[in-house]
């Protein structure tokens, strides 16, 4: 039983000013003062021995003591003790009242030491025992264990807790602008302000468009050809066809997942943000899976649940090798090991360290899953029943129990040993044979060469010795046979003298001297390393999989009172929303006893993607539509709940969840259906689009934020895809996929970089995500921060970015490689070709002229400024040097950092 606050501070406020002596009397004293009063936590007067009721015997005290402050519309500090429901959401501070634990209550902790009420009089031992006893019995009248939002009707929840509908297509007078049903919904908007869809931009723009949007490069000259030449009616879906079949496909939207899965390659933060050498397998897993057109339900259950899906136990346990689709199942649960994790190796010797480290992991992963799969924010009912949303609190212990079983705050596995072979049990077993074996004929030929090593060792000792003056060789000899600390001080120095030549200390030395002075050592030496080598050769290793799996033991995961870890209230079994109906409800498999898993991860999984769950469908097509035209059509990605913004084409929300799922979730479906719209395909010129009659006002001022999309919208390139198109249209791309990541190494001007000579050219989805240690060039250009996750990156316009284009020593090296691969043409053929590569479209005759005399006055400054610096530039090379700055330029240029 935990003391009165008010005790615990007179406590602390004597042993500052008092002596230790005079401390335990003023404490004896004042215990005996409270246990005579009937205060604090001695035993009370006991109320009858029976069931209380709130309204007959709590609620009489509250309206004598309380409901001055705490009754009515507008309670003090949001808490009103009129109902039992509403002291069990509680006010500003949170719950009033946790069933059952009366002395883990905030409102039983304030009436027992008095703080409350703060006026007037206090409540007597007897009411105070009231308040207890009905606590502790369960608080009758209210609603046990759960916040209100539980018990919301469904013709009452917010519409994104609603099963999607799907409504019919609606008709519209521009008939001819509908390509699919998508322009239906976006035209049915458009029409009652008077306005109708943009022109279809241009095939370059649409080319260059879709290759971004796809892929995350920009066309090449062939590809423009390509589709310029193409006639054929549907040559636009065949060249969006073409785009999804590209292996770089995967690592596109590979990394918008990646975002939303709060992927890093480091593990935490501060002084803890230790790289993590496995978990790329899980980036590597994500491209391959949506480039293999994976469908959408079955990469989230892979993800959360894929050593469960698998059957990965059963597997290692009675297979000779563990089947790909295992090896992928466990891959792919490396999602969730992504959350920050600052946990220290001597966490165990840590005071709090469930508060400080293994909570606020567990409670990032459960963030990461709710935000990337349903848009939620779950976190909010962490402490407390969420403020906007019908979600409780108890619901937030529910799902943090599906995953309570992988991470045990109370046997917690340190970060690096979160790890699995990828190797079944015979296969380790026999790995262990061959391995000792090979072992044991190591040593035994480690044996040989100390051996060999002794017998040379002492032939260098002598030979050495006789090689010495007659008069020391004696004395030489003794003073090396004589023990150490025996030896005087003559013999010191004789043996410091002498012992590099006659008895070198480490392996090293010897060795080499033994090799130089005798060759059959040498000989032998070499023999037996290579036998050394053969057999460490025979040795069998297993790759290993940063992967998420149940640890061994029973798992309880208590109601953390207010959300702290040291106040654990009543046990809550695995669960999930109560909110969110669907027609398979949420159910445990059961289990055997000495079953490797327990399942919950499966269940909750297939909970998750059931065709008819009002979230999951709903977010991953608003995510879609997000990077296809810039916002999605709820605003806030990460929160569908009240908290976030309004859909602003909510029907089309729901055809396109339902589209999504009918499709068999398949997300190439989906591009293909966005990307062949009319909508999509509109231009993005503001001065494009003109109102259906022509009386109306203009689109800018019906619609200036363009949220009913009569214009598509110009999107600057994110961090990744601008370094890409970079390293792309200079010819230094190195497009290999997959692998270990790129290293970064900090200078000492703070500029973050690849390391040198590590293949840096690579695309960035490969360079490694440190959590502060960023790539400089990415970090300008506004790369998330991943502090958990990121479903929606900020974008910002600043001078750092100029700056960084003009003064990047990559973008000066790719400017020089953009201008050798070009240079051996004409000036009109240099000036086209390289405004084709960075702008996708054949330079026109102004750009032809223009540019053209910016070559010619470049290379005479070029040649002027050497002369004024008394250097010799000849005008070969100066016309180069004008080349790479006009590379650099349309590098830098608006046209080349923005999708039209």
């Amino acid at each position: 039983m935990q003391p009165p606050r008010f005790l615990i501070a007179m406590r602390a406020t004597m042993r500052r000013y008092c002596s230790y002596a005079t401390l335990l009397i003023a404490l004896n004293v004042l215990t005996l003062s409270i246990v005579a009063t009937g205060t604090g936590f001695a035993d009370e007067k006991k109320p009858e021995d029976r069931k209380l009721t709130f309204k007959d015997d709590v609620l009489p005290i509250f309206r004598a003591k309380c409901f001055q402050c705490h009754s009515g519309k507008s309670p003090k500090a949001k808490l009103n003790l009129s109902d039992p429901n509403a002291i069990l959401s509680g006010g500003k501070s949170g719950p009033a009242i946790r069933v059952s634990w009366a002395q883990l209550s905030l409102l039983y902790s304030r009436v027992a030491e008095n703080s409350m009420p703060p006026t007037g009089k206090k409540l007597t031992a007897a009411e105070k025992g009231i308040i207890r006893k009905w606590i502790n019995d369960g608080a009758s009248g209210a609603k046990r264990g759960v916040g209100i939002a539980e018990e919301i009707e469904s013709d009452t929840l917010l519409w994104s807790f609603q099963t999607p509908q799907k409504a019919e297509v609606p008709q519209v007078k521009n008939q001819h602008q509908v390509r699919n049903a998508i322009d239906g919904f976006i035209l049915d908007r458009l029409e009652d302000k008077g306005l109708q869809l943009s022109p279809e931009a241009s095939r370059l723009v649409l080319l260059r468009r879709a290759s971004f949007d796809l892929i995350g490069l920009p066309p090449t000259p062939a590809d423009i050809d390509d589709f310029l030449n193409d006639k054929r009616p549907d040559a636009y879906e065949r060249m969006i066809d073409r785009l999804l079949a590209n292996s770089h496909y995967g690592e596109r939207w590979g990394r918008h997942w990646l975002d939303a899965a709060g992927y890093a390659d480091s593990a935490g933060v501060l002084f803890e943000d230790r790289p993590l050498p496995l978990i790329y397998r899980y980036r590597d897993y994500v491209v391959r899976a949506l480039n293999s057109g994976k469908p959408y339900d079955r990469f989230l259950q892979e993800q959360i649940a894929g050593d469960e899906l698998t059957n990965y136990w059963e597997a290692e346990q009675t297979g000779d090798r563990l089947p790909q689709d295992v090896i992928d199942g466990i891959t792919a649960t490396g999602f969730l090991r992504t959350a920050p994790d600052s946990s220290r190796p001597d966490f165990s010797t840590i005071k709090n360290a469930a508060a400080q480290y293994f909570y606020p992991t567990l409670n990032d992963t459960i963030e990461i899953v709710a935000s990337a799969t349903m848009g939620i924010t779950l976190q909010c009912a962490r402490c407390h029943t969420h403020k906007f949303d019908p979600i409780s609190q108890t619901d937030f212990y529910r799902v943090q129990s599906v995953f309570m079983s992988g991470y045990r705050p109370n046997k917690w596995v340190p970060q690096m040993e979160r790890r699995l072979l990828i190797a079944t049990a015979s296969q380790k077993k026999h790995a262990k044979q061959r391995n000792d074996e090979v072992n044991k004929n190591v040593a035994a030929l480690n044996k040989e060469i100390e051996k060999l090593r002794k017998e040379f060792g002492d032939k260098l000792f002598e030979d050495s010795i006789n090689a010495l003056p007659e008069a020391e060789r004696e004395s030489v000899r003794q003073a090396f046979a004589t023990n150490k600390d025996k030896r005087d001080d003559a013999q010191k120095k004789l043996v410091e003298k002498y012992s590099k030549t006659l008895r070198p200390a480490d392996k090293t030395s010897l060795d080499k001297a033994l090799n130089e002075k005798y060759p059959k050592f040498k000989s032998e030496l070499t023999i037996a390393n290579q036998k050394i080598g053969e057999q460490n050769r025979r040795k069998i290793y297993f790759d290993e999989i940063r992967a998420f799996y149940d640890l061994p033991g029973e798992v309880s995961t208590p109601l953390l009172l207010r959300g702290d870890p040291l106040a654990p209230g009543p046990t809550v079994e695995p669960g999930v929303l109560h909110a969110v109906s669907v027609d398979e409800p949420f159910e445990l498999p059961k289990q055997a006893k000495d079953a490797k898993t327990s399942g919950r991860r499966l269940a909750f999984a297939r909970w998750l993607t059931q065709p008819d769950h009002p979230l999951v469908s709903r977010t991953m097509v608003n995510r879609l539509w997000l990077h296809h035209f810039g916002k999605g059509i709820v605003g806030t990605p990460h929160d569908l709940g009240a908290a976030g913004e309004e859909p602003t084409h909510p029907e089309l929300l729901d055809w396109l969840a339902i589209e999504f799922v009918e499709s068999g979730w398949s997300l190439k479906h989906m591009h293909r259906l966005i990307m062949c719209s009319a909508t999509y395909r509109q231009s993005s010129n503001r001065a494009a689009s003109l109102p259906v009659e022509s009386n109306k006002p203009s689109p800018d001022r019906v619609d200036p934020d363009n949220e009913l999309l009569w214009r598509q919208r110009m999107r600057r390139l994110e961090a990744e895809p601008l370094r890409d198109s970079v390293l792309k249209v200079s010819g230094l791309l190195d497009e290999n996929l997959y692998g270990y990541p790129i290293p970064m190494q900090r200078h000492g001007s703070g500029e973050v970089t690849t390391v040198n000579g590590q293949n840096g050219n690579r695309r960035s989805i490969y360079l490694q995500v440190l959590r502060l240690t960023p790539l400089t060039m990415l970090q300008v250009f506004d790369l998330p921060e991943m502090k958990t996750n990121c479903d929606q990156r900020m974008q910002s316009t600043v001078s750092t970015q100029s700056l960084a284009l003009l003064n990047s020593k990559a973008l000066v090296d790719a400017a020089n490689s953009f201008a050798d691969r070009i240079g051996s043409k004409s000036e009109s053929e240099q000036i086209d070709s390289a405004v084709r590569l960075a702008f996708s479209r054949p330079a026109t005759d102004a750009e032809l002229d223009v540019l053209g005399d910016f070559l010619n006055q470049q290379a005479a400054r070029r040649v002027k400024d050497a002369a004024t610096a008394k250097q010799e530039l000849k005008q070969e090379e100066a016309e180069r040097l004008a080349l790479v700055d006009l590379c650099h330029m349309l590098l830098s240029a608006n046209e080349f950092l923005y999708i039209d």
